[in-house]
């Protein structure tokens, strides 16, 4: 079987599986005791028929109609790239997505790029010191920053260098510009917060493939070859360790933003899709929290197909059957 082949086979895996999903999503959402009216009815006054109330808002976004009617709208207004609307903001999804997606992407990508190039770096150093004194003390500190919730340390970083020293503000302001120095600025304690327990983790995993493969066959041979002891760290132990890594970063790219993201954005007020979708849980919005899982789902599985991609650039000898 060609790659080609395999990456059709698993783009089509990658739609079943996300279907599968968000059916499972669309009937626990609705099976639930809320109703959309929830919120409108909770402020009216004793002059109101709420009865009707309800019936006019629950016909209003078509959730007066069986389930399974329900069901196949939704799927129909997907096809045509109608996300639906949001009961909670009188807004199409679609729009809020594009509002709000950008927050989480430089979020994720800044935490992604700190976490990715320090744990590497401090993965590879460690294994070449194993068992130094800088080896210990790294060790100390990555399984702190495993160990170490997400929600405490951003609030512990917000006492710190917020309030007692007064080097960054509390909250993040979204009128800075995005691509400037002073929205890096203002994203600083929260890459931190995010990427903190990613970096940790991956130096961990870096030290230990370097570990495993320092004590093979072909890096023996590389040095009775006479090779430069950075030329076999480099590009003989370094490319071969990095195989079971790519796996863990591919899916932490993916699931981030759908796990510390949540509370990292909660905890500094950065309006992305994390936010939204927790907000749109506690309001029961239907449609909000059924875009963020299927776009959840496809993150998930294309990171999962990129990766297995990735190994057959990284060990030529690796083919899909």
């Amino acid at each position: 079987m060609s790659l080609r082949t395999y990456i059709a086979k698993r783009l089509l895996h990658t739609i079943l599986i996300a279907w599968g999903v968000m059916t499972a999503a669309f009937f626990l959402m609705r099976l639930g005791p809320n109703s959309p009216a929830d919120k409108y009815i909770a402020g009216l006054g004793a002059g109101h028929n709420v009865t009707q109330v309800v019936a006019a808002i629950e016909s209003r976004y078509g959730v007066d109609k069986p389930l399974h009617e329900q069901y196949f709208n939704y799927i129909s207004s997907l096809l045509h790239g109608d996300w639906g609307w949001s009961f909670g903001t009188s807004m199409p999804v679609m729009e809020l997505i594009k509002t709000h997606w950008i927050y989480s992407f430089q979020l994720v990508l800044l935490s992604s790029i700190f976490a990715i190039v320090l744990g590497i770096s401090l993965g590879i150093f460690t294994a070449v010191k194993k068992n130094s004194r800088a080896d210990h003390i790294a060790a100390f500190f990555s399984f702190a920053g495993i160990s170490i919730p997400h929600f405490w340390l951003g609030i512990m970083l917000i006492l710190i260098f917020s309030v007692k020293l007064g080097w960054f503000q509390t909250y993040y302001d979204t009128s800075l510009p995005l691509l400037s120095l002073d929205n890096l600025h203002a994203l600083t304690l929260p890459v931190i917060t995010l990427g903190t327990g990613m970096m940790a983790g991956y130096s961990r995993y870096v030290r230990n493939s370097m570990l495993e493969n320092m004590g093979k066959d072909f890096v023996r041979t590389a040095r009775a070859k006479g090779l430069p002891e950075r030329t076999v760290i480099g590009k003989h132990v370094f490319r071969n360790a990095m195989l079971p890594v790519i796996t863990i970063i591919m899916l932490d790219m993916s699931g981030i933003v759908f796990g510390g993201a949540y509370m990292t954005e909660v905890i500094f007020g950065i309006p992305g899709l994390g936010w939204m979708s927790l907000k749109a849980v506690f309001a029961d919005d239907y449609s909000v929290v059924m875009a963020v899982t299927l776009i959840g789902a496809f993150m998930t599985l294309l990171f999962n197909l990129l990766a297995d991609i990735a190994y057959t650039y990284l060990d030529p000898r690796i083919r899909y059957e």
